[in-house]
Order: structure tokens, then C-alpha cells, then sequence
């Protein structure tokens, strides 16, 4: 009686079906070097609200955010606002509420611009998601006509 199956020659045969050894398959690809033929012209104004004045435009198609950007950021409560009285609203006070307003302005254009431009990102990865999902159902078709091909083969001449 032969030997029973070894764990190898099982997943041999469910990761290469139809005979196919190993070596028939392609080496790896590095994710980020392919590259998805599509058109993606997001909005101009999208475009001009995630970019820096002054900056080079926003490319969604290149740019790539940490994992740390994109974590969630927590609610913050705001502290209870607490009334200055009039005699002490020196020119030290009205300096620093100046600062202060001119600080949490750039924060808050500063989130507008990050929100803007991981929308404009989030857009085109859909995008490019999408079409990805497509020629992965294409090539399995394929894959699945090559097998049949294949086998119709094996059939009538032998195992490869």
C-alpha cells in the first residue's frame, strides 16, 4: 500500500490543483509597484481644499498616510469657559487670547486639510478598489477556462 498522504502532498494538491507544481507560479509582486490602469479626475475644488496654498497639489494617487494619521482621534470636552473679569483684561490677557485664536484657527484648518485630503484618497481607492475587484473576477474566469482547457488535455493525451 502506498504511504499516506503527507500534509505537503495535501496542500500541494489544493494550492496547485491539475497537476500544477510550484515552480508554475509567479514569484511574489510587491504591492506597491503595480500599477492600476484607471481614470480617476477627482474635483478641482476637492483638489485646491486638500492642497497647501503655495504647496504642490495634492496627489491622491502618491500619497500614503501612516496608520497613526488615520487612527480616530478622541472627543475632546471643552473645558468650562471662565469669565475674565473687565479690570483684569490687561494687555498681557489680550495678547495671549490673540495667540491663542490664531493657534486654534491653524488646528482647525490643519484638521479641514487632513479630513479633505483623506476623503480625496478614500475616493480613489474606492475607485481603484473597485476595478481591482473586476479584473480579479476577469482573471479567474480566466484561470477557470485555462483549468478546463488543462484538463481537457490531460484527459485525451496524459498528465503533463
Amino acid at each position: 500500500t502506498p504511504p499516506p498522504p503527507s500534509k505537503y502532498t495535501l496542500r500541494k494538491h489544493i494550492l496547485f490543483p491539475q497537476g500544477l507544481t510550484s515552480r508554475d507560479t509567479p514569484s511574489p509582486v510587491d504591492p506597491d509597484t503595480v500599477e492600476v490602469l484607471m481614470t480617476f479626475e477627482p474635483d478641482p475644488a476637492d483638489l485646491a481644499l486638500s492642497s497647501i496654498p503655495g504647496h504642490e497639489t495634492f496627489d491622491p494617487r502618491r500619497h500614503r498616510f501612516s496608520e497613526e494619521e488615520l487612527k480616530p482621534q478622541p472627543i475632546m470636552k471643552k473645558a468650562r469657559k471662565i469669565q475674565v473679569p473687565e479690570e483684569q483684561k490687561d494687555e498681557k490677557y489680550w495678547s495671549r487670547r490673540y495667540k491663542n485664536n490664531e493657534a486654534a484657527k491653524r488646528s482647525r484648518d490643519a484638521r479641514r486639510l487632513k479630513e479633505n485630503q483623506i476623503s480625496v484618497r478614500a475616493a480613489f481607492l474606492e475607485k481603484e478598489n473597485a476595478l481591482l475587484r473586476q479584473e480579479v473576477v476577469a482573471v479567474r474566469q480566466e484561470l477557470s477556462h485555462y483549468r478546463a482547457v488543462l484538463s481537457r488535455y490531460q484527459a485525451q493525451h496524459g498528465a503533463l
